[in-house]
């Protein structure tokens, strides 16, 4: 009778450890923000308290026109990852309005920190720790187009830190499957700062590349701690691209001229990789001159990056449990804000 018992409640126990989530009381939080296609809140369950996730609950404005697009294709293709850098969608849910999307709560941004640490000197990055976070973002990369994933928005402001010091690559609403290489993509994709240059010329047809310039933009700012390609309008940011790499010209990228929004500026460069990352190394300059290059067939894969020189030579990444440390002694300095 006694050993009944015993298996009873070890049943009770793995029913409840498996009880899908949307089946437990959820807990709002907080607000943590608003659009016209729904909310985002920071959640925990009544039973298990002070454990935090995000729930994202999109509403069914128009039954004729469903839901937000881009929420749908985020959550087919969240489901088909599975990696430590990459966000996870926990749990989603239907109801008759709205449509309920769980996901790991990580409340540090990549962006957020790079801030801090120019004004906090306890939060000052080494170039190892640099080395480290840009490591960790592109073993994310490489699994995503292994997996045959488009990104179109890698950017600071969706890399995600946990308190464990593990990178998250997040929002997937303008990512895309790239599987028929025939059929048009669109333009209107990567927030403007890191938009490579064929997607800023209109191109129709783009891929991997487009993410690798993304990346590359994200290891210079790593590096020199301010805005690689500043500006508010293709334009703006053409221009400034034209000033680190040249023009396009038959030699360095002969299919530009056939883009929709080709045009080119008079002049020359005012610098070049060499010269505003002198106070790098050789190998430090010969990765970025791999990912940030105007024609993107030159363009190095995330695999390729990964295995580059720059990695292995000193300073070497930084353990993960540095990239903790930082993580730690930031939300340290917000609490006490």
């Amino acid at each position: 009778m006694e050993n009944n018992d015993k298996q009873k409640e070890k049943d009770k126990e793995k029913e409840k450890k498996n009880k899908p989530l949307f089946n437990r009381k959820v807990r709002k939080v907080e607000l943590l923000g608003q659009g016209s296609y729904g909310n985002v809140y920071k959640v925990d369950f009544e039973d298990k308290p002070n454990v935090f996730y995000a729930l994202k609950k999109l509403f069914l404005r128009n039954p004729l026109e469903g839901f937000d697009v881009s929420a749908l294709k985020e959550i087919t293709i969240l489901k088909e990852l599975n990696h430590e850098n990459i966000e996870k969608i926990l749990d989603t849910f239907y109801s008759i309005n709205s449509l309920y999307i769980l996901k790991e709560y990580i409340d540090v941004q990549l962006m957020k920190l790079l801030f801090k640490s120019v004004q906090i000197p306890e939060l000052r990055l080494s170039e190892g720790d640099k080395k480290a976070i840009m490591q960790q973002i592109l073993t994310g990369l490489a699994e995503i187009h292994r997996n045959g994933v488009l990104h179109r928005d890698l950017a600071p402001s969706n890399i995600l830190i946990n308190k464990q010091g593990i990178l998250k690559i997040s929002d997937f609403g303008l990512s895309r499957f790239i599987a028929s290489p025939g059929r048009p993509l669109s333009k209107g994709v990567v927030t403007i700062n890191y938009r490579s240059p064929e997607i800023l010329f209109g191109a129709k047809y783009y891929s991997f590349p487009a993410d690798i310039w993304s990346a590359g933009v994200i290891l210079a700012e790593l590096l020199l701690e301010n805005t690689l390609f500043p500006g508010k309008t293709d334009v703006d940011i053409l221009v400034k691209i034209f000033n680190l790499l040249g023009i396009p010209n038959d030699n360095n990228w002969p299919d530009a001229i056939q883009l929709p929004s080709f045009r080119v500026a008079k002049g020359t460069p005012i610098t070049s990789i060499q010269k505003k990352f002198a106070n790098f190394s050789d190998e430090c300059r010969d990765l970025l001159e791999k990912m940030i290059v105007l024609n993107p067939n030159n363009r190095i894969t995330a695999e390729e990056a990964l295995n580059h020189p720059y990695f292995k030579i000193e300073p070497l990444p930084s353990k993960r449990e540095r990239i903790e440390e930082i993580i730690k002694i930031y939300k340290e300095k917000e609490e006490i804000k």
